[in-house]
């Protein structure tokens, strides 16, 4: 996992992403308040979320929790732990520690409620992470895992392809089949008796260049160290002439969903 440590040092990588769905989604839903609607917090439960990131999430519910939660939140990635301490540092009940969600330092049955929301597919081996969140959890317990499928924003990479085939791209694709919502629901069913999906609609409609030339530099590809001097201003002539065709704005597709395990 040391790519994915490298690439979530800090949440600024992080930040562009969610910044340019919230910008230029389609659905003006808030991704993090459709989130919170699907869950189900009892008073008094136990939480514990695994690949937390900012903390951004919590800091956008934090006025509708139910009173006397305890909620611990964990990453891989001490400064993305640091951002999501920052933020919530005022709130009571919060606990946070780094966490290999591989290895989750508790006992069995000792969460209500799991939470790993778009990371599964950034772990080594998705079977053993699925197998320790099932073991740390109550019987009658609930893991929800929010996850991508394999045409999510597959328009990033065919632009930057087309533009430049030498330069590699990660996509998502890649992501969605180690653990997507066209296989997550195996995978979690050899471990829960009843897996739900509920998927998120909407795609992003972006009209502004530098938002989509951010979020391919933020990617862990070659992106951030080809696209420079010149050759990012190319590509910004390239994306001006897409953005001309496809009538004032290029379309990136999204594919997004949350299993609900139990």
């Amino acid at each position: 996992m040391n790519n994915v440590k490298d690439q979530y040092k800090t949440s600024e990588n992080l930040d562009i992403r969610i910044n340019i769905h919230q910008k230029y989604s389609t659905n003006k839903e808030d991704w993090h308040l459709w989130l919170f609607d699907q869950y189900s917090f009892k008073p008094g439960s136990r939480i514990l979320e695994l690949g937390c990131g900012n903390g951004a999430f919590w800091v956008k519910n934090k006025h509708r929790l139910p009173d006397s939660c305890e909620i611990t939140l964990s990453d891989y990635s001490e400064g993305m732990l640091a951002d999501a301490k920052s933020s919530l540092q005022d709130l009571p009940n919060f606990h946070f520690q780094q966490i290999n969600i591989e290895n989750i330092p508790y006992k069995t049955d000792s969460f209500d409620v799991v939470i790993a929301n778009h990371m599964l597919y950034h772990v080594p081996d998705p079977g053993k992470g699925i197998c320790e969140v099932r073991r740390v959890l109550k019987d009658g317990g609930i893991f929800y895992s929010s996850t991508i499928g394999t045409s999510h924003l597959k328009e990033f990479g065919m632009l930057l392809q087309e533009f430049d085939d030498t330069i590699h791209y990660a996509s998502a694709y890649d992501h969605a089949k180690v653990f997507g919502l066209e296989n997550g629901e195996k995978q979690l069913l050899s471990h829960f008796n009843n897996v739900d999906l509920k998927t998120f609609p909407g795609d992003l409609k972006i009209t502004d260049l530098r938002a989509v030339i951010d979020y391919l530099r933020s990617t862990h590809t070659e992106a951030k160290e080809k696209l420079i001097g010149e050759k990012v201003n190319a590509f910004e002539r390239f994306l001006q002439q897409k953005m001309v065709e496809g009538g004032g704005y290029i379309m990136i597709t999204k594919s997004t969903g949350l299993f609900v395990s139990k």
